[in-house]
C-alpha cells in the first residue's frame, strides 16, 4: 500500500513540474520553414537540329528566394560538352555534336540546378543531329518494298517496273548502299560515296538521268554528290546534300520541286530559299524540309492545307513557305495531302487532309495548321502511307492510326482515329509505310510486313485476305555465307542474322552460359546487320555492317581481342577495329582485313602467324607488317595468307611442311611472296596446306599432302605451288584441316583429301584418301570446311552439311556422322 501511495505522489509531482516548465498558456514552437528549391527563369538553345560536327550553345538562368549562390551541372546523352561558364544565377555551355546519329535519335542535354539546401531541379533540352544513313534501311512504295542488306546490297519484292513475279530478288548492280526510298513506280538508293542511283518508271524524269527512259536496272542520278538523304514519292524525287541544300527532279505539276516553276525536271535542280536543311520528306504532290533551327518549310500542292501555312490553293505553291506554329521539329514525313512533324520532346504534329482520321487528332475535319497528334509521346520517327500513319516509338514498339481497309494498321481492326500499338511487335529499329502496306525491321535485322498483298508487296503469293498483322518475308531466311569451326558451325542469313549449331564448349555458339552442344541451329544473340563470319577452335567472329567486329567463345590466347577475358559467353565488340570487311580465324589467332587494304592480327604467335616480325602473343589487334592493297585473307592452323590486288599471294607463320609456298621450310614472322603465282582471285588455308584460285579457273596447292589434300592424287608434300590436275572453271575454294573443296561453274562440287568421317561427302564405302564429285551441289553460293565436317550454301540458299557430327555440327538434330550432304533446317 505504501509503495502505491509513493508511486502516485511521484506521478503527481512529475505532472506539476511539467506544467511549471511549459506554462499554462505557452504554445509549441512553430516548425521551421523548409527551404525552397531554385526556380528556373530562362532557358534557351541556339539550334534544335545540327549538321555534321556542329556546335550548340545552351543557356539557363535561375533564381533563389534566399539569394543563395546556385550550382549547375550538365550532362548529355551523346556528343561532347565543353567546360561550362557559370555565375551565381546563370550557366552557359557549348555542346559539339557528332557527324551523324541513327535516324530518330533525340539527344538529351540535361542541366541540374541546386542551392545546396533544398531538392535540386532539372531542365532537359532536346535536339537532333543529321541522320546517319545505313542498315537496317527499308522503304515501302506503292506496290513494292525495298530492304538494304548488311553487305550494302538491296533486296526488292512486289510489283515494280518491268518485274511482275513479286518474289524477293536482289537489285542488280547495287553495292555499298546506305539508304533507299520508294515512289509510286520508281526507287532511289544512296551509296556510301554520296551518289544517288535510281531505277523504275521514268515518264516524268523521276530517275534524274536526263532522259525519260525507264530503267529496270539502276542508273546514276546526274550531278549529285555528297548526298546524305533521299526521298521519293509519286513521280518526283528529293535529295539532301551535306551542305544543307535540297535538290529535286521529276514531276512538278503542283510545284513540288520548289524551283519557282511548275515545269518537270529531268535532272536535279536546287530548291529555292533553303539553307541548313537537316531533314526532308516527299509527298505525292508536296514536299517538306526541316531546318537546323527546328522550323519547317513546305511547298507544292495545298488543296487540303498540307503546306500548313494556314491557307489553301488549287494551284499549289512552287516556292517554300514556313509552316505555322512549328519551332522545335527534328524530322518530317509526308504522303498524299498529309504532313507530319516529330518534335524534340517526342510529340507529333499533323496537318492536311483528315480522311479516315489519318491526322490522329481529336477533330474530324481537315487542318490547315499543325496540331498535336492525340496521346503520342516518345516518338522516334513517323512514316505516312495512303491516309494512315505509323510511328516508331522510343521503346521499339509501333503505333498506327487512320485507314485500315487492307490491314495496314496491323491489328486486324477497321479505321482508327487515335494511335494504337501494333500487337506482338517489339524491338523495331526502322519502319516504312507504303500506299497500303508496312515494312518494319527488328533489332536482329529481320523484316516484318503487313497490310495489302495484292501485288505481292509483302513478298508472298497473292492472297484473297490481306495480312492484318506482322509476318515474316519468305525468302529472307536463305543463307548467304557459312563458316566451319573445329566442331561448330555458323550461317549468315540474308536478313543479317547469325545462326549457330554444334559444340558449345567455351561458349563457341555465343549462347551465354548454356552448357553442352546444340544439334540444331539457334540464333546468336546481340548480332544484327552482319556481313561476314569466321569460326575457329571454339571461338567465332562476326563483321557488322558498320565495319566493327564482334567476338565470342574461347579466348585464352587473346584471339578474341581482349586482354582480360578468356571466354566471351555472348558476342562482345573488339575495340580498336574499324572499317573491317572480312575476318579469318586459325588455331588461337585471328585476322581482319580493313577496307584500306591493310591486314590486322591478334592472338597466339608462337610461329609468327601474326606477321608483326615477332613471336610474341598479342591480345590486341596490330597491323601485319608490309601488307597493302590486300583483297582477301585466309588463316590456317598457324600460317596465314593474303591476296593482293595485283593477284599475288603473300604468306607468313609456320612453314615446317612448306605451307608458305616460298620454296623453303623456314617459318616467317613477316609476309613473303608465294612463288610463281599471279592472277589469283581467291585463297584458302587448311591446317598445314594452302590453296589458290587463279582467274583462269585453275586451282594451285602447296604444303602438307599426307592425306591427299593437295588434290594431285599423291601423298607428296610441296614447298611451292603446283596445279591441281583435272580442275577447270572453278569459282570458289575452301580448305579444312586435311581436306579441300572446289566449286566448278555449272558443274559438281569437287572434294579431295582425308575422308575418315565422310567429310568429302562422297557417300558410303569411300576410302580415306579420295577425290570425287558431289553431283547434287552445283553452283553453290558458299562453301566452308572444318576439321572433319563440311558446309555448303546451295544455289537456292539452303544449307547442307556432311562429315563428323559428334557434337551436332551438321545441324540435323542427331549425332551420327553423315558421308553425304544433308540439309540444315534453318528458320
Amino acid at each position: 500500500m505504501n509503495s502505491l501511495i509513493g508511486f502516485r505522489f511521484h506521478l503527481a509531482l512529475l505532472a506539476v513540474l511539467t506544467l511549471l516548465g511549459t506554462g499554462c498558456d505557452s504554445d509549441p514552437e512553430p516548425p521551421r520553414p523548409q527551404p525552397n528549391s531554385p526556380t528556373l527563369v530562362e532557358s534557351t538553345q541556339s539550334a534544335v537540329n545540327l549538321m555534321a560536327n556542329e556546335t550548340v550553345t545552351f543557356h539557363v538562368a535561375a533564381k533563389d528566394g534566399a539569394q543563395r549562390t546556385l550550382g549547375f551541372s550538365w550532362e548529355a546523352s551523346a556528343g561532347v560538352l565543353e567546360q561550362q561558364q557559370s555565375t551565381a544565377t546563370t550557366s552557359d555551355v557549348r555542346w559539339k555534336g557528332p557527324e551523324c546519329l541513327p535516324a530518330g535519335t533525340r539527344v538529351k542535354v540535361t542541366v541540374t540546378i541546386t542551392n545546396g539546401v533544398a531538392p535540386a531541379i532539372t531542365h532537359r533540352f532536346g535536339l537532333s543531329v543529321v541522320a546517319c544513313p545505313g542498315a537496317p534501311a527499308v522503304a515501302a512504295g506503292r506496290y513494292h518494298s525495298l530492304m538494304v542488306r548488311p553487305d550494302g546490297t538491296v533486296l526488292e519484292w512486289g510489283l515494280s517496273y518491268l518485274r511482275f513475279d513479286g518474289g524477293v530478288r536482289p537489285v542488280p548492280g547495287l553495292t555499298d548502299v546506305r539508304a533507299v526510298s520508294a515512289g509510286n513506280e520508281h526507287a532511289l538508293a544512296l551509296r556510301t560515296d554520296g551518289t544517288v542511283w535510281a531505277w523504275g518508271s521514268n515518264f516524268a524524269g523521276q530517275l534524274g538521268d536526263g532522259t525519260k527512259t525507264s530503267r529496270s536496272t539502276p542508273v546514276q542520278v546526274v550531278g549529285l554528290t555528297e548526298v546524305i538523304a533521299v526521298s521519293a514519292a509519286g513521280y518526283s524525287s528529293l535529295a539532301l546534300r551535306k551542305d544543307g541544300t535540297v535538290w529535286a527532279w521529276g514531276d512538278n505539276e503542283s510545284g513540288q520541286l520548289g524551283d519557282g516553276t511548275m515545269e518537270g525536271r529531268l535532272t536535279p535542280v536546287q530548291v529555292l530559299d533553303l539553307v541548313r536543311v537537316t531533314g526532308l520528306a516527299a509527298g505525292r504532290g508536296h514536299s517538306l524540309a526541316v531546318l537546323a533551327d527546328g522550323t519547317v518549310r513546305a511547298w507544292g500542292a495545298n488543296i487540303y492545307g498540307q503546306l500548313g501555312d494556314g491557307g489553301f490553293s488549287l494551284e499549289g505553291n512552287p516556292r517554300p513557305v514556313a509552316v505555322s506554329k512549328l519551332t522545335d521539329v527534328v524530322s518530317v514525313a509526308a504522303s498524299t495531302s498529309l504532313s507530319f512533324a516529330v518534335h524534340s520532346d517526342g510529340t507529333v504534329s499533323s496537318w492536311g487532309s483528315n480522311v479516315d482520321g489519318a491526322l490522329g487528332v481529336e477533330q474530324r475535319s481537315n487542318s490547315r495548321v499543325p496540331s498535336k497528334v492525340f496521346g503520342l509521346t516518345d516518338v522516334a520517327t513517323v512514316s505516312v502511307g495512303g491516309y494512315y500513319a505509323v510511328a516508331l516509338m522510343g521503346d521499339g514498339t509501333v503505333r498506327s492510326w487512320g485507314n485500315n481497309d487492307s490491314g495496314q494498321l496491323g491489328d486486324g481492326t477497321y479505321i482508327r482515329h487515335t494511335p494504337t500499338p501494333v500487337p506482338g511487335l517489339t524491338g523495331v529499329t526502322a519502319v516504312s509505310a507504303g500506299e497500303d502496306h508496312v515494312v518494319a525491321v527488328l533489332s536482329d535485322g529481320s523484316p516484318r510486313v503487313w497490310g495489302d498483298n495484292q501485288f505481292m508487296q509483302l513478298g508472298r503469293p497473292p492472297e484473297s485476305v490481306n495480312r492484318g498483322g506482322p509476318v515474316q518475308v519468305p525468302g529472307l531466311t536463305e543463307a548467304s555465307l557459312v563458316a566451319a569451326g573445329k566442331t561448330h558451325s555458323l550461317a549468315l542469313l540474308a536478313d543479317g542474322t547469325v545462326w549457330a549449331w554444334g559444340d558449345n564448349s567455351f561458349s563457341a555458339l555465343g549462347l551465354g552460359d548454356e552448357p553442352g552442344a546444340s544439334p540444331t541451329p539457334v540464333q546468336v544473340p546481340k548480332l544484327a546487320g552482319v556481313r561476314s563470319l569466321a569460326a575457329g577452335e571454339n571461338s567465332s567472329l562476326a563483321v557488322l555492317a558498320n565495319g566493327t567486329v564482334m567476338a565470342w567463345g574461347y579466348g585464352l590466347f587473346g584471339q578474341l581481342g581482349s586482354e582480360s577475358a578468356s571466354i566471351f559467353q555472348i558476342p562482345e565488340p573488339i575495340f580498336g577495329l574499324s572499317g573491317i570487311t572480312a575476318v579469318a580465324m586459325g588455331h588461337w589467332y585471328s585476322l581482319a582485313l580493313r577496307e584500306d587494304g591493310t591486314v590486322w592480327s591478334w592472338g597466339y604467335n608462337a610461329s609468327g602467324q601474326l606477321g608483326d616480325g615477332t613471336t610474341d602473343e598479342r591480345p590486341r589487334p596490330g597491323q601485319v607488317a608490309g601488307l597493302t592493297q590486300v583483297t582477301a585473307i585466309a588463316a590456317g592452323a598457324s600460317h596465314a595468307l593474303a591476296l593482293r590486288a595485283d593477284g599475288t599471294v603473300w604468306a607468313w607463320g609456320s612453314n615446317a611442311l612448306g605451307t608458305l609456298g616460298d620454296g623453303t621450310q623456314t617459318s616467317r614472322s613477316t609476309p613473303v611472296q608465294v612463288q610463281g603465282l599471279t592472277g589469283v582471285i581467291a585463297v584458302a588455308a587448311g591446317e598445314y596446306h594452302s590453296l589458290a584460285l587463279r582467274e583462269d579457273g585453275t586451282v594451285w596447292s602447296w604444303g602438307n599432302n599426307n592425306e591427299g589434300q593437295l588434290g594431285d592424287v599423291t601423298a607428296s608434300s610441296r614447298q611451292s605451288p603446283g596445279q591441281v590436275p583435272g580442275l577447270a572453271g572453278v569459282q570458289r575454294i575452301a580448305a579444312g584441316e586435311k581436306h579441300a573443296l572446289a566449286a566448278v561453274e555449272g558443274g559438281p562440287l569437287v572434294a579431295f583429301g582425308k575422308n575418315t568421317s565422310g567429310q568429302l561427302g562422297l557417300g558410303e564405302r569411300k576410302e580415306n584418301q579420295s577425290r570425287g564429285e558431289i553431283a547434287s551441289l552445283r553452283n553453290p553460293r558458299g562453301i566452308a570446311a572444318g576439321i572433319a565436317h563440311t558446309l555448303a550454301v546451295a544455289a537456292d540458299g539452303t544449307v547442307w552439311a556432311w562429315g563428323a557430327n559428334a557434337t551436332g555440327q551438321l545441324g540435323n538434330g542427331e549425332a551420327a556422322n553423315s558421308p553425304q550432304p544433308i540439309t540444315v533446317k534453318l528458320p
